[in-house]
């Protein structure tokens, strides 16, 4: 029977939460800064005395696999039996967690969105919808050889070249532009100096316009080091860029990159990232992304999904977000650590809903190359 417990005067709520956390960190289960924030929202919803709707709000928000379920059920019975009750509810407007855990964003916050149910969770991978690789928090940064640097930043400058859709400082010649006296001048000597043809001009691209979605949830963990290095260099060659980081939600972390050095950046970016990990919800966030920060999508604009493809969500509700991006954008391209494997298919859920709506599929090590890339779509890219 589910009785309700009496908590006792004189201890504060969200020290217990904060301790309860702990032990299950202790135990193993991976919780990190988007967990704790559901689990906040959910504690808002449930009953302030029900212990079996305390006990299913932390099963829902935290576990990530059938063995998290146990480990949570277990720390549950014995903290909140030694303490004798489970937390009450904050006042409407207080965040449950402790301060210092909400997101932080230069611009925009996106308010967190709560987990999928617990049947989802531990839904059979062969799906290819969840990655049972989800470790735990956190993704250290090591910085890479600089051999490796190199490669990656000449990949860089090759892919702002097929990217390009700015006017850069060269010219070349064309149908509608502005006159260009000097040439036609020259072609008026042939006749006399009589402008019997007008030439025309315009600026050729030289600049590429740049939306990277970083996904930093658990699944990427062991592919961070390089795929940060990708991203510094696409900001570095790419003016016009702009860098968020997803997993459980999306956040703009620009401000992290720019002006600064790799090995400058990297310890700014690992710190950020500490509290990283967990599942991913792809189509959620690019959804939250076109919300929050669809305006500066312009028709010159080149999206960069970096992703494995392991998605928590529904691929279809994915298919739809990707086909309203490619609409609103000039190119979407998707960076997957495995591509250059051999034998590699997108055989996830996530991939094999996106690729109708992919100009490109590649790995960082092939990035940008036509040999080295797969393709996918009705428009690749040009060649660098």
């Amino acid at each position: 029977m589910n009785e309700p417990l009496r908590f006792p005067a004189g201890q504060r709520v969200l020290e217990r939460i904060q301790g309860f956390l702990d032990r299950l960190r202790e135990a193993g289960v991976s919780i990190g800064l988007a967990a704790g924030v559901d689990l906040g929202r959910a504690l808002a919803a449930v009953p302030p005395l029900d212990r079996e709707a305390f006990r299913e709000a932390c099963r829902v928000t935290l576990a990530k696999s059938p063995t998290d379920l146990e480990t949570i059920d277990r720390v549950f019975d014995a903290y909140w039996s030694a303490l004798g009750s489970p937390p009450v509810p904050p006042p409407s407007g207080e965040s449950p967690l402790p301060r210092g855990s909400e997101q932080r964003s230069p611009g925009r916050t996106v308010p967190p969105r709560a987990r999928p149910p617990r049947d989802e969770l531990v839904r059979d991978t062969s799906e290819g919808r969840y990655s049972p690789r989800a470790p735990a928090v956190g993704h250290p940064l090591e910085p890479l050889p600089a051999v490796e640097l190199r490669r990656l930043r000449a990949g860089a400058r090759r892919f702002r070249r097929s990217v390009a859709t700015l006017p850069g400082r060269h010219w070349k010649r064309s149908a509608t532009g502005p006159i260009d006296l000097r040439r036609t001048a020259r072609r008026g000597l042939r006749t006399g100096g009589e402008w019997v043809e007008l030439t025309r001009r315009e600026r050729a691209p030289r600049r590429a316009d740049l939306v990277v979605l970083w996904d930093v949830s658990g699944s990427m963990r062991e592919h961070t080091s390089r795929l940060f290095a990708l991203v510094h260099a696409l900001h570095r060659v790419i003016r016009r860029s702009r860098v968020f980081a997803f997993g459980h939600n999306i956040e703009e972390v620009s401000a992290l990159f720019q002006g600064q050095p790799y090995l400058r950046a990297l310890p700014e970016v690992d710190a950020r990232l500490a509290g990283a990990g967990g599942g991913t919800q792809i189509a959620y966030c690019v959804g939250e992304f076109r919300r929050y920060w669809g305006a500066i999508l312009r028709p010159t604009t080149t999206v960069v999904i970096v992703s494995d493809g392991w998605d928590l969500g529904d691929p279809m509700d994915l298919a739809r977000e990707l086909e309203r991006l490619q609409r609103e954008a000039r190119r979407v391209v998707w960076v997957n650590p495995y591509a250059a494997d051999r034998g590699f298919v997108p055989a996830t859920a996530a991939l094999k809903a996106a690729l109708p709506f992919l100009d490109l599929l590649t790995s960082p090590g092939n990035f940008p190359q036509a040999e080295g890339a797969r393709r996918a779509g009705l428009a690749p890219l040009a060649a660098a």
